[in-house]
């Protein structure tokens, strides 16, 4: 979250706009600079006003994510998110503000999304650094010198280290089955926000007293699949505690 002058300062226009005014007044007639830190102060006051700019800026900042696994899932659930709100925008009237409460909810949910998809991607880099076939041969071989050996305290600090490696094992295939969990309420929200843009199109057309109750149940659902989400981010919460790489 952040404040939305500070937003607005850093968008290209004034950018171009803070820009030009240092390099005509350096350049050109130096009454230039501080006339242009003039309009770009002015411009990020004015912008920094905007109520949609003043939203934007108390969203969560979203993680960046170098998975290609997960980011072309985000993409796909970003990308439907958007066209609900273009639907959504381009729909006037009682409707239109009927709708209006659906598009901050999808936009809830890719922020979930996000917060999902980053859990993912640090569990996918970690099990792409174990080597699961080298770490059962390392068990095997384990079991053998612990059947070989006749001393007692190397026979102790063998089955300590089969417990270790065992151990990691049982980790890995959690952790496996977390990232499936977690691919799999993806695309569950995708599916969701899939079906939200369908209705958003079809509501459009819908006279506000129909509008009304068809979006209470769209709302209803998003909440019920929100409410899910929840409870699964703080299973997956306490599970990667347990089993942390």
């Amino acid at each position: 979250m952040g404040n939305p002058y500070l937003l607005a300062a850093r968008q290209p226009l004034a950018l171009i706009v803070l820009l030009l005014a240092v390099l005509d007044g350096l350049t050109v007639y130096w009454w230039l600079l501080p006339l242009g830190l003039v309009a770009y102060g002015l411009m990020v006051f004015l912008r920094g006003r905007d109520p949609a700019l003043a939203v934007v800026s108390q969203r969560p900042t979203r993680p960046r994510l170098s998975s290609a696994t997960f980011r072309t899932t985000i993409d796909l659930i970003e990308r439907t998110q958007e066209e609900i709100q273009r639907s959504v925008a381009q729909t006037e009237g009682p409707v239109g503000r009927l709708l209006t409460r659906i598009t901050d909810q999808a936009r809830e949910l890719v922020d979930q999304a996000y917060q999902l998809s980053e859990k993912g991607q640090i569990i996918e880099g970690y099990l792409a650094r174990v080597n699961l076939a080298d770490l059962q041969q390392r068990i095997n071989s384990t079991d053998r010198q612990i059947a070989a050996t006749l001393d007692g305290y190397t026979r102790q600090q063998l089955q300590e280290t089969r417990t270790a490696l065992s151990e990691k094992q049982r980790n890995a295939a959690d952790l496996t089955t977390y990232i499936e969990r977690i691919q799999a309420q993806l695309q569950n929200i995708r599916a969701n926000l899939e079906n939200v843009l369908a209705e958003t199109v079809r509501l459009r057309t819908a006279d506000a007293v129909s509008a009304d109750s068809a979006t209470n149940q769209v709302a209803q659902r998003l909440n019920d699949l929100k409410s899910d989400m929840d409870s699964f981010q703080r299973v997956l919460d306490t599970a990667m505690a347990t089993t942390a790489p």
